[in-house]
């Protein structure tokens, strides 16, 4: 019997390299981005519909991560993705304030909301981060009335070079794939992106604003004490234990 175990790590192993080979001058673009936008003040936003929701919400409310980052929920949880005219309702229950950065995740980077949300905050003034894969964007048509796609509406893209389907797994006697990878190098991306951008901001003699585990002595004290900056503005963000 083959070792179907093994091929998935084997292929999750070689998109990881490629993702570090071949993305990392654009996660380093990203992460000065997100730095000189906490440094000015401004915000740190992340959204993902369906299950690249799990990618934006790796950035947000987790021991390591950026305090600041704010998860925008997707109400819907992906089942309006293609409706023009959702992101709008998405966006209106956020403040979009010129200067900021938001991270936009879609595998596919064809559907309305992703790409009206790129729309939406780039007309605010945001820049706009973009983590898709090229291969499968560039292979599909937009399911947006503009024919546009998320990666060409971006200022920044990532490519996380997930294979188009994004499962990369064949299984025997079958044409069909198993063995999802977008998951896995979505979160790789937002947590390099994390940790450099937090590491550019104690470079410029910044404090990072970083949660600390909530598991350690010491986490909820450091965590009250830097939330007492950042919190009104993470008021739909799931951390209200350590509400000052």
């Amino acid at each position: 019997m083959a070792d179907y175990i093994a091929q998935y790590f084997a292929v999750a192993l070689e998109r990881l390299q490629t993702l570090a080979r071949d993305s990392s001058a654009d996660i380093l673009r990203a992460a000065q981005a997100v730095a000189e936008a906490i440094a000015s003040d401004r915000d740190f936003l992340l959204y993902g519909s369906g299950h690249s929701a799990l990618i934006a919400h790796d950035a947000a409310g987790r021991a390591g991560g950026l305090i600041p980052a704010l998860h925008i929920e997707d109400a819907a949880e992906g089942d309006a993705e293609r409706l023009e005219g959702m992101a709008k309702v998405i966006l209106g229950r956020y403040e979009l304030r010129p200067g900021s950065v938001i991270v936009i995740v879609s595998n596919s980077g064809i559907n309305a909301v992703p790409i009206e949300m790129a729309m939406l905050c780039k007309a605010a003034g945001l820049t706009v981060i973009a983590i898709t894969s090229l291969a499968h964007s560039q292979s599909v048509p937009a399911r947006h009335a503009s024919g546009r796609k998320l990666y060409e509406l971006a200022d920044i893209v990532i490519d996380t070079h997930a294979v188009p389907g994004d499962a990369a797994v064949e299984l025997p006697g079958s044409s069909i794939r198993s063995g999802a990878t977008s998951t896995l190098l979505g979160s790789a991306i937002i947590q390099a992106l994390t940790v450099q951008a937090a590491a550019l901001l104690a470079e410029r003699g910044i404090s990072p604003p970083v949660f600390v585990s909530a598991n350690l002595p010491q986490g909820d004290a450091h965590n009250r004490e830097q939330l007492a900056r950042y919190w009104p503005r993470l008021v739909r963000h799931p951390i209200s234990s350590y509400a000052p």
